[in-house]
């Protein structure tokens, strides 16, 4: 294994690192898979990894020049070894020193920057999407069953949530939807208080995305 640094000018920076040849990356999600192209060299992948924020792993083999970026890291996907040798995976190395400095900083803080975007809501610097704030750093967010100890944690574009169970804690990510919502009925004469809270109605669907 060995870490370059891949640069495109005026956009983007990134370390990257290399396994030997031989391997490929598996995806635990297709919805992982952000693009499979074909590139003309190592070299030209890997920019194209670099350049596209969301990249976090990919795969080249130069035989069939095929090129795959994902989504991805170490956490839910796995790399794989091959009878060929001319396939290997690249995974974008990232660190809190990445972040410490930029986070919840003014959008100047990161023009252009690969790691964090410039939220127009907050004029703040935050997560790109498909991640969430630790407390150090922005991991991807996670997928359905996994542990997760945040309430952004989960990947809410796919209608993830972090459960609380009834002792106040975070559990695992579900498929949630809500059956109704809050309602509030005072009547000041009896001093009645009715309340009617949120309540949500999770699956454990047990099948990927796919």
């Amino acid at each position: 294994m060995k870490n370059w640094t891949v640069a495109t000018p005026a956009i983007y920076s990134s370390t990257l690192s290399l396994r030997l040849e031989g391997h490929e990356f598996q995806s635990q999600y297709d919805v992982q898979l952000i693009i499979n192209e074909t590139a003309q060299s190592l070299i030209l992948c890997s920019a194209a990894c670099n350049q596209n924020p969301s990249c976090r792993v990919f795969d080249y083999d130069s035989s069939s020049h095929r090129c795959r970026l994902f989504e991805a890291d170490l956490t839910n996907g796995v790399i794989i070894a091959m009878t060929s040798q001319t396939s290997l995976v690249g995974s974008v190395i990232v660190s809190a020193s990445l972040y410490a400095s930029i986070y919840n900083q003014s959008c100047s803080a990161c023009p252009e920057n690969r790691y964090q975007i410039c939220s127009s809501t907050m004029n703040m610097c935050q997560c790109p999407r498909n991640s969430y704030w630790n407390g150090s750093m922005c991991p991807l967010q996670l997928f359905e069953n996994v542990t997760c100890s945040q309430i952004d944690a989960c990947r809410s574009d796919l209608n993830l949530s972090c459960i609380i169970n009834y002792y106040g804690e975070f559990t695992q990510c579900l498929a949630c939807i809500n059956l109704f919502t809050i309602f509030v009925y005072e009547n000041l004469n009896t001093d009645e208080i009715f309340h009617f809270l949120i309540r949500l109605k999770c699956f454990d669907r047990q099948r990927s995305f796919r």
